[in-house]
């Protein structure tokens, strides 16, 4: 049976800031989330729709790029107040998350609960390191996601041993 909950890390690690999406689910991996589904993606629609169709809660990790930059800043967003503008995006992926959404809400294929985690990128340049403050930022949303994702997998009735957890953009 599959999951009702999946953590997806959406980037290119590969390019320093644009991997913390990757980072996060590594740390989960290595923490351990049991009845969670954890995946990593290089954001194309299709292959994001068919991970978090029919989920009780999908949870994307991106990073993004604003002008002024605040590197390490940490943004949470829920569908459906997930505002996006396409007019100015852009994106080192396929398409950008926010035209997977929509394209999901046109198809009826959101998740019941859809929760963006998007942190200012600093440099997404070539390289497989995070910058200082996103590798600070990764910690907190990898903490911040095992919370969410525990309560929901509570709610959902599924068997998983409490544990304590370790404490206007563009998509990067």
């Amino acid at each position: 049976m599959r999951p009702d909950v999946v953590i997806i890390g959406v980037g290119n690690p590969y390019r320093r800031d644009d991997g913390v999406g990757s980072a996060v689910i590594h740390r989960l991996r290595a923490a351990g989330l049991p009845g969670a589904t954890l995946a990593e993606s290089d954001g194309e629609a299709g292959a994001l729709i068919l991970l978090w169709q029919r989920r009780r809660l999908a949870v994307l990790i991106d990073a993004i790029t604003a002008d002024p930059s605040h590197p390490g800043r940490i943004h949470r967003l829920v569908v459906p107040w997930l505002q996006t503008d396409h007019r100015t995006a852009t994106s080192t992926h396929a398409t950008d998350p926010g035209e997977a959404i929509a394209l999901a809400a046109a198809l009826g294929r959101l998740p019941e609960r859809l929760v963006v985690y998007a942190v200012e990128a600093a440099d997404t340049g070539f390289g497989t390191h995070l910058s200082p403050a996103v590798e600070a930022a990764a910690g907190l949303v990898a903490e911040q996601v095992t919370a969410e994702a525990r309560a929901a997998v509570r709610a959902s009735g599924t068997k998983d041993p409490e544990r304590p957890p370790s404490g206007r953009g563009q998509w990067g």
